[in-house]
């Protein structure tokens, strides 16, 4: 793996855990003021913004081959999110988290667009910061 790559990489995740601290100093609470929802079920609009500035920092740094690795990265963080929710499926669970089909339906719009903006941020971040590279070298 190329360093700048690695480098993304790092600045993104960096990203993504400082605005989430940031978002719950600032008092935020997940509650229903940033949360859409929508027959595919509910979007979190805070999150998604987060990814997408996160993996365009990342895309920005890296310059070229972050795409993929953005999308990898928040594949991961949501592997990881299931697999806590899954863990902690109680008989007295709500509905929407008593089964993971139920969570996939409950989140699955929400994993989509994350997706998205990760895939979106960087392309944007590599764009821009190769665009410069032109400008500085002309």
């Amino acid at each position: 793996m190329d360093k700048r790559v690695l480098l993304g990489c790092i600045a993104a995740l960096s990203v993504l855990l400082l605005g989430g601290m940031a978002a719950q100093l600032a008092g935020s609470d997940g509650g229903g003021s940033q949360i859409l929802s929508s027959p595919l079920g509910r979007v979190p609009i805070g999150d998604v913004l987060m990814v997408l500035l996160a993996m365009a920092v990342g895309g920005a740094i890296a310059r070229r081959k972050f795409r993929a690795i953005a999308v990898l990265m928040v594949l991961i963080v949501w592997l990881a999110i299931l697999t806590v929710l899954v863990a902690m499926i109680a008989p007295d669970s709500p509905p929407p988290m008593a089964s993971l089909p139920a969570m996939l339906k409950y989140n699955g719009a929400a994993i989509v667009l994350t997706l998205f903006a990760a895939w979106l941020g960087a392309t944007l971040g590599e764009t821009l910061a190769n665009r410069r590279n032109k400008t500085a070298a002309s």
